[in-house]
């Protein structure tokens, strides 16, 4: 331990695409957590070595707070790639669709879906996508044993060996893993994520997919060094943050939350739907559910969100990763605010009508937000650029319309302390309590009057990585 050092519970680094965020909290296992200090640089992956970007943001943390010494490093990473998976079931609305369920829950940029017999085709566009991961699902409990057999062993035509977790019908796990194995692919067994008819089972496989990504992501390539640095547990960005909220609705509501990033825009939402709604619903859906946007982020994915703003919304200039100006702030803002309203939309279902020989019928179509009461704002884009809550105010639905958005008097909230992805990750060491009070101090900071409005005054650092 340094002489004179500022010990803290827990230090947790957000390792984006773009920046890296590094946070410092006190007080979790005392039940009173705090936020201590938060730090901001560059990812710098791309230079080869994500540590340069880690280190640069834990400099500027320390600052402002002095020497620190954590009795527990942990972080989340969406850098290298992310969590990049390819999933593959046997039938459209069921095991494939579950599957991909599941992936996405865990934090996955799904790269490609397959339904039925893997085909030479796939095969190509499997080895194109080179997934991190390979989740591999197909037929009810005691149902179809050879279409999923037949797809392991077409895996193993395969170049590349990412990781395999196998989410099929266990009648034939064994054999299915063995094989696997035995073509060189290392394979993590989990429940079958649609074990019957009308129901999803992807809590299981999302806990086997964080703890593949982990083994994983040290041996990406710009980040084989982080385990010099990280003591505990690395889970992919997105997964935390949904593992965040889950917790926060089951103190406070159904929910959604949004999150702007610089390359991709995530929503998740913790929701059963509306009793009137749900009584029409003719497919399960998930308690929780994420979806990524690839193709809408304030960065990297910048120029396509421009084009999709109208003429008088547009953007005069494209901000850089780091706005600083106040015409690349103003662009940033723009950006986010039509990327968020677009994933929100895209997130939601809508009311359909079909015609039946007793008259017309209608069917929803996806996900309902309409009992969701509470949209929070998350990510460096909502949280630090001006505009958050007007952005998620525009995101909520108007009285009437086929759109199942959230209702026009839904609360609109930010994560002021910037702290979700954290707290996701600090669920793995610490009670569920202590967590769910720091997000709800973070989400009541910019309330007037909020019980706890002074934590979100600290100062928050942005730094480049020197040279």
């Amino acid at each position: 331990m340094k002489l004179g050092a500022l010990t803290v519970d827990a230090l947790v680094a957000e390792i984006g695409s773009t920046t890296t965020v590094v946070s410092a909290f006190g007080g979790l296992g005392q039940g009173d957590p705090r936020l201590l200090g938060q730090a901001t640089a560059l990812t710098t992956t791309t230079e080869g070595d994500v540590t340069l970007g880690l280190r640069a943001a834990r400099a500027r943390l320390e600052d402002m707070l002095g020497s620190v010494e954590p009795r527990l490093f942990l972080a989340t990473s969406s850098a290298a790639g992310g969590l990049r998976m390819t999933v593959h079931g046997l039938t459209a609305r069921m095991t494939a669709r579950a599957a991909e369920e599941a992936a996405l829950g865990a934090g996955a940029v799904v790269k490609y879906q397959t339904v039925g017999r893997l085909r030479d085709g796939d095969l190509a566009r499997i080895a194109q996508a080179a997934p991190s991961l390979i989740l591999l699902a197909g037929g009810v409990e005691g149902g179809d044993c050879d279409a999923v057999l037949e797809n392991a062993h077409r895996l193993a035509e395969l170049s590349i060996r990412p990781i395999v977790v196998y989410g099929g019908n266990s009648v034939v796990a064994g054999e299915a893993a063995e094989f696997l194995r035995s073509a060189g692919f290392r394979v993590r067994v989990t429940s079958n994520v649609y074990p019957e008819v009308d129901r999803l089972d992807i809590l299981p496989a999302r806990a086997a997919i964080h703890d593949a990504f982990e083994e994983h992501i040290t041996h990406a390539p710009g980040m084989e060094r982080i385990g010099e640095l990280v003591n505990g547990r690395i889970l992919p960005t997105p997964g935390a943050v949904l593992m965040a909220v889950e917790a926060l609705a089951a103190r406070v509501g159904d929910l959604v939350a949004v999150d702007v990033g610089g390359a991709t825009t995530d929503v998740h939402s913790v929701t059963d739907g509306s009793p009137e709604i749900a009584a029409l619903q003719t497919e399960p859906q998930p308690h929780s559910r994420r979806t990524v946007e690839g193709d809408l982020g304030t960065f990297v994915s910048a120029m396509h969100v421009a084009e999709m703003c109208e003429e008088r919304g547009r953007p005069s200039v494209l901000p850089p990763a780091l706005p600083a100006k106040p015409s690349e702030i103003e662009a940033a803002r723009l950006l986010a605010r039509k990327a968020a309203v677009t994933a929100v939309r895209r997130h939601a279902g809508r009311l359909e009508y079909v015609y039946t020989p007793i008259g017309r019928k209608t069917v929803p179509r996806g996900r309902d937000l309409t009992a969701c009461r509470l949209l929070i704002g998350t990510g460096g884009a909502l949280t630090r650029l001006p505009g958050g809550v007007e952005i998620l105010e525009a995101s909520r639905g108007r009285n009437g319309g086929d759109r199942l958005l959230p209702p026009f008097e839904a609360r609109c909230v930010l994560d002021n302390d910037y702290v979700f992805a954290a707290c996701g990750a600090l669920l793995s060491r610490f009670s569920e309590q202590v967590v769910v009070r720091l997000m709800l101090r973070s989400i009541e900071a910019g309330v007037a009057g909020g019980p706890d409005a002074a934590v979100g005054s600290q100062v928050v650092v942005d730094a480049e990585v020197d040279g």
